[in-house]
């Protein structure tokens, strides 16, 4: 409110000043005489009225489109944004200030406006620099452009709205090779035929773990001992590796996640040149999905989106059986209690898990304690931030 009367008594100052200068010059020309100063007189009133007449016509007939230099980038590179504002030939102003609006979270920007004064050209451009972006998904949306007078006496403001995206993948490297691995793991878990073949291919029982399905129980040898028994089926090999992301973080922080996403991309690159590789990522639910070089990207994607969450892993969940005779590497920002439960149940379930680290501190230092004294390995790889 406050800010509106001062603009308003700002602008009836500046009516007061051009009428004062209206009558200064008609009373100099009227006194004076002559050409020069009814020129100077003429002139003004000129300029005034063009002003008058200017700040009358509907300046919204304007329309804006960028061009990216690149739409796939990965963090920490630079990107070039081309705005075009388009207009009619003969559409006036007297100037236009034209500045693209651009979120903080994409990266450090230079000058991202500029300035235009009156022109015949149906094209009005500029170009700017976003550097060191940011992992995500991006949109441009809006444009503002800021219109006025010589004298200053208006001033109209408003938005364009045109779209343009852009997604950053996170940086990462291939490594030389995988943290040390058990690369002949033995399967104990069902084939695809199993349903039809359950009985023949009966190799024993075993305790109850949680997880198992309770098709698989054998309620006689169960009520025989008064405990929960499980039906052991032939084995068979299925060497594989899982990359799986886990984005638990009690508090976040930017760059300890970031830097935990840059490793789970240079893990998922290196496996996938081998074979059997897939990758699973945990949001609402578990997104699984097979690796290959090929569809690369779409882990990319997925790791460009993560954000992080403040509960960790179910402790049972029915896609673990998927990864029984498998090593599965569990890239987490933050270990917790969620995490370890899971990972003994995925332990007891012929999983061979492997907890990889950006960094330890020391609340990571007693978790880790934990889950050696349970058998499963903790690498710790400073990696990360080095692009492809």
């Amino acid at each position: 409110m406050i800010e509106r009367m001062f603009r308003a008594l700002g602008t009836i100052t500046k009516l007061i000043i051009l009428l004062l200068i209206v009558a200064g010059t008609y009373a100099y020309a009227m006194f004076q005489g002559g050409f020069v100063s009814w020129f100077l007189f003429y002139s003004v009133v000129t300029l005034i009225g063009l002003t008058v007449l200017v700040g009358l016509f509907n300046l919204k007939g304007f329309k804006v489109e960028r061009k990216l230099s690149s739409t796939v980038l990965y963090s920490g590179d630079s990107i070039e944004v081309e705005v075009i504002l388009k207009k009619s030939r003969f559409q006036p102003f007297f100037y236009v200030r034209v500045r693209d609006i651009v979120p903080n979270n994409i990266g450090s920007q230079t000058s991202y406006s500029a300035l235009f004064f009156f022109s015949f050209s149906n094209e009005l451009r500029f170009t700017y620099k976003i550097k060191g972006v940011k992992r995500g998904e991006h949109t441009l949306t809006k444009t503002e452009l800021s219109f006025g007078d010589l004298f200053g006496l208006f001033e109209k403001k408003f938005k364009v709205e045109s779209e343009s995206s852009f997604i950053v993948y996170p940086a990462f490297k291939v490594l030389n090779s995988l943290p040390r691995a058990d690369h002949s793991q033995i399967e104990e878990g069902t084939r695809p035929d199993q349903s039809l073949e359950e009985e023949r291919s009966l190799a024993g029982v075993r305790s109850y773990t949680p997880g198992d399905r309770l098709t698989s129980i054998n309620w006689k040898q169960s009520a025989r001992v008064s405990q929960l028994m499980t039906k052991e089926f032939e084995t068979f090999r299925n060497d594989g590796a899982v990359v799986l992301f886990e984005p638990y973080m009690r508090q976040p922080s930017s760059e300890p996640f970031e830097k935990t996403v840059e490793l789970s991309a240079s893990l998922i690159a290196t496996v996938v040149k081998g074979t059997n590789a897939s990758f699973s990522i945990r949001s609402v639910n578990w997104q699984s999905y097979e690796m290959t070089q090929a569809n690369l990207p779409l882990a990319l994607k997925l790791l460009a989106k993560v954000e992080p969450e403040k509960s960790g892993p179910p402790p049972i969940h029915k896609i673990y059986r998927d990864w029984r005779g498998k090593n599965v590497y569990v890239v987490s920002a933050e270990l917790n209690a969620e995490l370890i439960a899971a990972l003994t149940v995925m332990k007891e379930q012929k999983i061979s898990p492997h907890v990889v680290l950006y960094t330890e501190d020391l609340r990571d230092q007693v978790m880790t304690q934990k889950l050696k004294q349970k058998g499963i390995k903790v690498h710790v790889l400073p990696i990360g931030g080095v692009k492809r």
